[in-house]
């Protein structure tokens, strides 16, 4: 997941990071869906259920992003190749690694321990393209969308060189083809563990969501639809979202169009929308404490899944803790991650951008780098 620093003018697609990551935590505290409260229930199933779609605006921002701080410098050589994936590679993996590492370390003593290939897969970062669920979502849940991830970060360098129309052509075949064999698959009602890697974990067709963020950007860059940029369109982005999360869940609409195909176009105006940031919402985005929210995000999301595991295991077969676990959770994974962020995850970071541009300064690039 691409970073902004807090000084860019898109610091408050920054802030949002937090509130889709944020989404995704309620999205995992599925313990207020077992039924033993009828409103919490209805809350979850309604709305926090629904917070996956955080993850269509993780990917869609992903691609809008690469594009903004890579695509112009991978053409130009003014970062290598190698440095690229390097800084790429390491903005996701150190993390997990250790994440991955405490789970094994705890299933081992719970006698729960996962198969050596299952676990060189999560290593990996290949686990999301085992459609086995007990492959893909092992370890620590989350973290098949970093291997997805990896895969935009290795195909980026061929596609931000792709023409605007070749790349709306990839996108709208892409589109077609998932369309078609979801509505053949919400005929069948039901269910699927394999419709949900095919539609939400498979990396191919969560690639529609990486390509339409590279799309956004040159439409951003070339100032189309500007009409977006204000208080007005901001709002309605904010009402429509949450909007669209009860609506589609009242609806009942097939799991196979609402993993990823019902939200796209909403994640997707969102992300063009405050890209522009000319509104008041953007504005009070921008406020420093939201945007460090925002850069803590990625510990956010790898780190709360194995914290409320961990808490329903000691605590969670008491319906009577639910509503003080729902209470306290969010706000104690919001603290964790944040200082994860600070004192792990940040200065890391620095070395090793540091560590990258005294590389290329040292090859003396001056070429752009071509694919061979």
């Amino acid at each position: 997941m691409a970073a902004l620093d807090g000084s860019s003018s898109l610091s408050q697609l920054t802030a949002l990071r937090f509130v889709a990551a944020f989404a995704v935590l309620l999205s995992h505290l599925d313990f207020l869906g077992d039924g033993s409260g009828r409103v919490s229930g209805l809350l979850y199933e309604t709305l926090f259920r629904q917070g996956y779609c955080g993850v269509s605006f993780f990917y869609i921002l992903s691609g809008f992003i690469l594009s903004h701080a890579y695509g112009d410098r991978l053409k130009q050589g003014s970062i290598g190749l190698r440095s690229y994936i390097m800084l790429r590679i390491c903005r996701i993996a150190p993390l997990h690694w250790l994440m991955a590492l405490l789970f094994i370390g705890w299933l081992a003593l719970a006698g729960e321990m996962p198969g050596p290939g299952t676990i060189l897969l999560n290593l990996g970062l290949m686990h999301a393209w085992a459609p086995d669920p007990t492959i893909h979502y092992a370890l620590n849940g989350p973290s098949w969308s970093l291997s997805d991830e990896l895969a935009f970060y290795a195909l980026f360098p061929w596609l931000c060189r792709m023409q605007t129309r070749s790349l709306g052509l990839c996108l709208a075949s892409g589109l077609l083809l998932i369309t078609v064999f979801a509505i053949i698959m919400a005929r069948h009602g039901g269910y699927s563990a394999t419709e949900e890697w095919v539609f939400y974990v498979f990396p191919p067709v969560r690639l529609i969501d990486f390509l339409v963020g590279m799309l956004l950007y040159r439409v951003w860059r070339s100032r189309y639809g500007h009409a977006l940029a204000g208080t007005g369109a901001e709002v309605a982005v904010v009402i429509a979202v949450p909007a669209a999360m009860i609506g589609f869940s009242l609806m009942a609409l097939p799991m196979p169009l609402r993993w990823q195909l019902a939200y796209l176009p909403i994640m997707a105006v969102a992300v063009l929308t405050f890209a522009y940031g000319g509104g008041a919402v953007s504005r009070a985005l921008r406020h420093p404490w939201l945007i460090l929210l925002g850069e803590s995000s990625f510990a956010l999301y790898l780190t709360h899944r194995p914290i409320i595991t961990l808490t329903h295991r000691l605590w969670g077969s008491d319906p009577a803790h639910y509503l003080s676990m729902s209470l306290s959770l969010p706000p104690f994974c919001v603290g964790v991650s944040l200082m994860i962020f600070l004192f792990l995850e940040r200065p890391m970071m620095v070395r090793l951008r540091h560590g990258a541009w005294a590389h290329d300064r040292n090859r003396g690039r001056i070429k752009a780098w071509r694919p061979s």
